[in-house]
């Protein structure tokens, strides 16, 4: 089986209703080039979920010629994807967890370079500026909810990992599932995707509506 999908076009599960009809053309138009940059960056590490390799400078090799392209349509956009991951897809299909979150990079990018970046309402030289600006990003997202109750616990830790590290860090995550606890990490293999998998196995189990699994991260 290829490690690439030649080209495939996805299309959002529901309307993007964030993007603005001049955000729409912005990319569309690819009239900001550092916008462009990033998100094809962001997208590639999203496409590349789940495999064990997290080296950004093999992984920029091995899919040199990834491309993505932005189409207009009706009701937002849709991606035009070249040479992508195959592990992103079963049955040629996307994994829908995966565009969700391709869907989700997008918005955020969208966001900071607009609203942030491109803004003088934050001031980024600052530690008061920096944490409001970094606030604004996660409400915008959706990751600061009034009225939720269940605990945010951050799991943070290292990539390269021994088994029984991985196996200890795969237990955390069932523990804190079990108590009803959500979890966010910093994204990517070891210590930052063991907690994730055990809180699913714990939330399953005891049939936890409404669960939550946060990767933050940076471009």
């Amino acid at each position: 089986m290829t490690d690439k999908v030649p080209s495939t076009t996805v299309s959002p599960e529901a309307a993007l209703e964030l993007l603005s009809p001049t955000e729409v053309s912005q990319l569309v138009n690819q009239t900001d080039a550092e916008l462009f940059k990033i998100f094809r960056r962001c997208a590639l590490a999203v496409l590349n979920t789940g495999n064990n390799n997290d080296n950004t400078n093999e992984i920029m090799e091995q899919f040199k010629d990834f491309d993505i392209r932005f189409i207009r349509q009706a009701r937002g956009i849709k991606l035009q994807l070249s040479n992508a991951p195959s592990s992103a897809f079963v049955d040629g299909k996307m994994i829908r967890g995966i565009r969700e979150q391709l869907f989700s990079v997008l918005r955020d990018v969208v966001y900071i370079t607009n609203e942030i970046r491109n803004s003088e309402r934050f001031k980024l030289s600052t530690q008061t500026g920096i944490t409001d600006a970094v606030f604004h990003i996660l409400r915008n997202a959706n990751i600061v909810r009034k009225g939720d109750f269940n605990p945010l616990v951050v799991c943070w830790g290292g990539h390269s990992i021994s088994r029984d590290e991985y196996d200890f860090t795969k237990e955390v995550g069932y523990q804190l599932g079990l108590r009803d606890m959500n979890i966010i990490t910093g994204c990517g293999p070891g210590a930052m995707k063991g907690p994730m998998k055990g809180a699913t196995i714990g939330h399953a189990k005891q049939h936890v509506p409404n669960r939550r699994y946060i990767g933050i991260t940076e471009p």
